[in-house]
């Protein structure tokens, strides 16, 4: 039986709406692409809204309906079903699981050229937010302004972290979920515990010469699933083989905290911080990675200098 919603005008008129399927996937794809706060991040544990960052993206397995960043810096690959078949929802997870292999190992610089910058300057992007941006650096800070120095290096981290490891959020939204589909839902979610599976119903409702999208989640994966661990100073150092390095690196952090710097523990590693005088918050002036990994825009093993895009003044450092 469709389920129905009533809905009241401004001036106080009541009308009944009755569930209708969408005309097709690509309806609900712009819907939500022009609309990303429609996907209820929040109940992710995510800050909405969300960014677009791709659609139809292609890649080597196929194209991506849609792709998506939280403001934490989580990965979202959304794929959109009209209806509740089971052999549609089969096939959408293994697409979903497709396009998670194909981004995994992806650096943060690939990503950010083959699907983000690349989407900005395609005629699918049109909010004017977003439109011909250069960098996900740009994107993010023009989606969310409030968005700290602090708060977009912790973006990118987690971003490429998620790239490198595999970590990410599979979402597959429809406007109707079986039985049988929450229990695959589960069962994936239960012995995949590095990544994290999402039903969410987008249901369309017409009447009165009106239409109404609600979302709503249906199936979600346990709390801290689909995110990386954070690496602190123990853990980061247990990773170092060479004795006298390990011992230097932790005689070095020392002398970092005893002239008063922060060391932040992160997705990949860990920054060392310094306040700032202008605003806010901190400043990275260097990164600590375990030996062979890549972190914060590639930087491997012990780098210092800081961003320049933030263009501080030397005096405030």
């Amino acid at each position: 039986m469709p389920r129905k919603m009533m809905v009241e005008s401004a001036d106080g008129k009541l009308a009944i709406l009755t569930e209708t399927p969408a005309d097709d996937e690509a309806q609900l794809q712009v819907l939500v692409k022009d609309h990303p706060e429609l996907i209820p991040v929040e109940e992710f544990g995510m800050t909405g809204p969300v960014m677009v960052v791709g659609r139809e993206t292609r890649l080597q397995s196929g194209a991506v309906d849609l792709v998506a960043l939280a403001r934490s810096g989580d990965l979202l690959v959304i794929e959109f079903k009209t209806g509740p078949q089971n052999s549609d929802f089969r096939a959408a997870l293994a697409q979903l699981l497709d396009y998670g292999s194909d981004l995994w190992g992806m650096s943060l610089e690939d990503f950010e050229a083959a699907v983000a910058v690349r989407y900005f300057s395609s005629k699918d992007c049109q909010d004017e937010k977003l439109k011909n941006k250069g960098s996900l650096q740009q994107a993010a800070k023009a989606t969310w302004p409030d968005l700290s120095e602090e708060e977009l290096e912790q973006f990118l981290e987690t971003l490429s972290r998620q790239l490198e490891t595999g970590f990410c959020h599979y979402v597959l939204m429809a406007q109707r979920f079986t039985n049988t589909m929450e229990t695959t839902t589960k069962y994936l979610n239960t012995i995949t515990p590095a990544v994290s599976f999402w039903a969410v119903e987008l249901v369309r409702f017409t009447g009165g010469g009106m239409s109404a999208f609600e979302t709503r989640t249906m199936f979600k994966p346990p709390s801290g699933t689909g995110r990386p661990p954070q690496i602190d100073e123990e853990n980061l150092l247990a990773q170092v083989p060479d004795a006298p390095y390990r011992e230097a690196l932790r005689e070095l952090l020392a002398a970092c905290r005893g002239l008063g710097l922060t060391l932040y523990s992160g997705a990949a590693g860990i920054s060392i911080r310094v306040p700032v005088t202008e605003q806010p918050g901190f400043v990275s002036v260097a990164w600590l990675f375990p030996p062979e990994k890549r972190g914060y825009r590639g930087l491997r093993d012990w780098t210092m200098g800081y961003d320049e895009s933030l263009k501080l003044a030397p005096a405030t450092l």
